[in-house]
C-alpha cells in the first residue's frame, strides 16, 4: 500500500497531525508511506517505522514550492493520499483515496480532533518516534539528576510570557529545589532572549540545548527525559504533550480550545494557564494585532504561574 502523508509547515501543527501517522502503522502495518513537510518539522519523521520516502520541499514565492513537489509525486499511483495542508495538486494525483484539509476558522474542536475527523470519527494522539541510536545520542545530554524543561520562546513575540516572569519563577525554583537541572530549549536565534534566563540561574543547574546543534528530533528526544515541560504556546509545548511528558502551557493570544497541549489520559497530566482575559475578549481589544511586536502575555503573574509549577514538579517529578 503506497501512501503519500503532505503535513503542516510549522512545528506545531506538523505534530498534531502524526496521530493519523501512528493510526496507519496499526492499520496498515506494511504500507510504504512517503512524507512531504517543510524543512522545519522535516526531521520529526525521519524515524518514522513506514517510511519509505521523505519529501521535503521548503517554500517558494509564487508558491513554486508545490510544482516542486507536484514533479516529485506525479506519475506514481498512490493508494491514499492524505493532504493535511489543502493543496491543489492532491486532486490531480492518481490515487484510489484521498482526503484533503479544509479550513474553518470557527471550529471549536481541537486541532487534533479536526485533522483525525478527515480519517476516522476517533482522536489520534499525536505521536514521534525515535531511533534508539538517536535516543542514546541524547541521553549524553543528560546525568541522573531530575530534570524540569522550560521553552521561553515561541514564534511571536505577542505569544511570549516576559523573559523577566521566566527568571522569577525559576529563581524561586532552584532555590527550592536545588537538586533539579533547569534544562533550557530555544532555537539557536533565539540566544539573546533567553541568554538573560541562564544567566539568572546557579550555572550547576542549568543545561541549554540552543547551541548543542541538535535536529528538531533530536531536541524532542531531550525533551522526552525531563519530568516536567513549561513553555509558552510553541511547537516544543506540542512535542512536549505529544511524548507524555507531563505540560505547562501558558497561553495569551490563542485559542486553548484548538491549541491546549493534547492529551489522550490523565486529564490533569496537561495544564493550560492563561492570561485572565479569553482569546476572544483580548482580540476584540482596539489594540490588539496579529501582526503587532507587542506582547500580550504581561498579565499573566507570576504569583498565578508558580504554584501551579510547584504543584505539578511535585506531582511528576518522581
Amino acid at each position: 500500500m503506497k501512501i503519500l502523508f503532505i503535513t503542516c509547515s510549522r512545528i506545531g501543527d506538523a505534530v498534531l497531525t502524526t496521530g493519523i501517522l501512528s493510526e496507519i502503522q496499526k492499520r496498515y502495518p506494511f504500507a510504504k508511506v512517503t512524507i512531504a513537510v517543510d524543512p522545519l518539522p522535516a526531521s520529526l519523521f525521519e524515524d518514522y517505522p513506514l517510511l519509505n520516502d521523505l519529501i521535503v520541499f521548503p517554500k517558494q514565492r509564487l508558491s513554486k514550492h508545490w510544482l516542486t513537489l507536484w514533479t516529485k509525486v506525479v506519475g506514481q499511483k498512490w493508494d491514499w493520499v492524505i493532504d493535511l495542508r489543502g493543496s491543489a495538486i492532491s486532486y490531480l494525483l492518481l490515487t484510489k483515496k484521498r482526503v484533503v484539509w479544509k479550513s474553518k476558522p470557527s471550529d471549536p474542536r481541537h486541532k487534533v480532533e479536526q485533522v483525525s475527523a478527515l480519517i476516522d470519527g476517533k482522536a489520534f494522539s499525536p505521536e514521534l518516534w525515535f531511533s534508539e541510536k538517536r535516543f542514546e545520542k541524547t541521553r549524553a545530554c543528560f546525568d541522573n539528576h531530575p530534570c524540569v524543561a522550560v521553552a521561553p520562546a515561541a514564534n511571536w513575540v505577542g505569544k511570549q510570557w516576559p523573559i523577566s516572569s521566566f527568571i522569577e519563577v525559576f529563581k524561586r525554583f532552584s532555590h527550592q529545589y536545588p537538586e533539579t537541572k533547569i534544562a533550557i530549549f530555544a532555537a539557536p536565534h533565539e540566544k539573546s532572549m533567553v541568554e538573560p534566563l541562564i544567566e539568572s540561574l546557579p550555572k550547576e543547574q542549568v543545561l541549554s540545548f540552543f547551541d548543542k546543534n541538535l535536529s528538531l528530533i533530536e531536541t524532542a528526544a531531550c525533551i522526552k527525559q525531563c519530568k516536567v515541560f513549561i513553555g509558552n504556546d510553541s511547537g516544543l509545548m506540542h512535542i512536549a504533550a505529544a511524548l507524555r511528558v507531563p505540560t505547562i502551557g501558558l497561553f495569551g493570544p490563542s485559542r486553548e480550545q484548538n491549541y491546549r497541549p493534547w492529551q489522550d489520559y490523565d486529564e490533569t497530566r496537561n495544564i493550560v494557564v492563561r492570561i485572565p482575559m479569553t482569546y476572544d475578549e483580548l482580540k476584540s481589544t482596539p489594540e490588539f494585532s496579529h501582526k503587532s511586536q507587542d506582547c500580550y502575555m504581561t498579565s499573566l503573574s507570576v504569583e498565578t504561574v508558580w504554584p501551579i509549577l510547584e504543584n505539578h514538579w511535585e506531582r511528576y517529578k518522581g
